[in-house]
């Protein structure tokens, strides 16, 4: 099995559960994982005790002993180096020089990038210079914003992963490369409480970072408008430079005792709590520079909890969510989230309590971790 060298520009992000999750999987199938990062944040408390946290540091005394040591091979991945435009070739040559000599040291064979965005094309130049294969899987921003010589990064992986069907088509429309489908996974052994919401008043749970993709600026009229027919309450979970306007949103619309901000809470936190609440909302959109969520983690962890859903008909989260365990609407739209929270209102308690059971099975069925590591594994034996 080969041992896989997990690139991400920083180590480890807790909203990124998605990159832990992948790795201990990987770890579960049968490889040697270690983390390359430009930034080493923080310790995760679920990160398997095997994979070694390796820093990028650029050494020019390293790269340069590791381009004497090889020079027609250094060569070659200055010819590839120059040929992108959004960073400059010496950045390129020297910190993919120094990934070649950590590549090189810790005996990886295979390298599978989180995020399409610069660490790729470092990934992309070292993978070329060690003479390894190489992979990576896009996200959002990295796609849909900052796509500056995707089309390249694209041609020089062995393959590429989309979360979603929209970004696989998407990737597939640049014409090169090879793309492969693979939502994230959901490590089910963490989501293990049963289900206790056989009550009649509805307490909603938002997560996630507070930016206008996320959709909390339509979500909160919506919910003022329904509040003086149903009782409906609102924890919000995370952090973001959104959260001044929105608490003063909150205030202007006199949800001020409606709607909670909890600040961030660790994972296990969530696994333990989420399933206390009625349902998760989640309000996706596009923001104004074009930046979305593609195949949302989170409604998969909701639904591991064994709670419904409540988002909109974007990218991933179409494909996640089905009738059978919550409700869509349209991106953007107040009124299309009101209907929603009506719908959701109207059903009783065991109905809810259905949705949630149907959710719970719908993850283990179509988003164990387990099962999408062993794809992702198989991908990377190939290449």
């Amino acid at each position: 099995m080969k041992h896989i060298g997990i690139v991400v520009p920083s180590f480890h992000i807790p909203s990124e559960t998605f990159v832990v999750t992948e790795i201990n999987a990987l770890v579960k199938a049968g490889h040697k994982v270690s983390v390359i990062t430009f930034e080493n944040l923080n310790t995760s408390a679920n990160l398997d005790s095997s994979v070694n946290v390796i820093i990028i540091k650029k050494s020019f005394s390293a790269a340069a002993k590791f381009a004497m040591s090889k020079p027609l091979v250094a060569l070659n991945a200055a010819k590839i180096a120059f040929r992108f435009t959004s960073i400059s070739a010496m950045s390129l040559l020297g910190y993919g020089l120094n990934i070649a000599e950590i590549i090189k040291r810790h005996g990886i064979s295979h390298i599978h990038c989180h995020f399409m965005h610069a660490p790729l094309a470092y990934s992309i130049v070292a993978s070329k210079i060690a003479g390894i294969s190489v992979s990576s899987i896009g996200h959002g921003h990295d796609v849909y914003v900052n796509d500056t010589d995707l089309k390249l990064k694209l041609s020089l992986c062995d393959f590429s992963v989309a979360v979603c069907k929209d970004m696989a088509q998407k990737l597939s429309n640049y014409k090169v490369g090879k793309v492969e489908l693979l939502h994230c996974g959901v490590d089910l052994s963490l989501f293990s409480s049963t289900p206790n919401r056989l009550h009649e008043s509805v307490k909603l749970l938002f997560i996630g970072r507070l930016v206008e993709k996320k959709g909390l600026q339509f979500l909160l009229p919506a919910i003022k408008k329904l509040s003086k027919k149903y009782a409906i309450c609102l924890d919000i979970v995370g952090e973001g430079p959104l959260m001044n306007d929105l608490k003063f949103l909150c205030e202007e619309l006199g949800l001020d005792k409606d709607v909670r901000f909890l600040g961030r809470r660790t994972p296990l936190w969530l696994s333990k709590n989420t399933s206390n609440y009625s349902a998760l909302v989640a309000p996706f959109c596009v923001s104004s520079n074009g930046d979305r969520d593609t195949g949302p983690v989170v409604l998969k962890e909701a639904m591991a909890s064994g709670i419904p859903v409540l988002t909109t008909k974007l990218m991933g989260a179409k494909e996640i969510v089905n009738d059978s365990v919550g409700f869509k609407c349209e991106p953007s739209s107040i009124i299309g989230l009101e209907t929603i929270l009506t719908q959701f209102c109207e059903l009783n308690p065991y109905e809810r309590y259905a949705k949630g059971i149907n959710a719970k099975r719908l993850v283990a069925n179509k988003f164990n971790a387990s099962s999408q590591a062993k794809k992702l594994s198989s991908w990377v034996q190939n290449s």
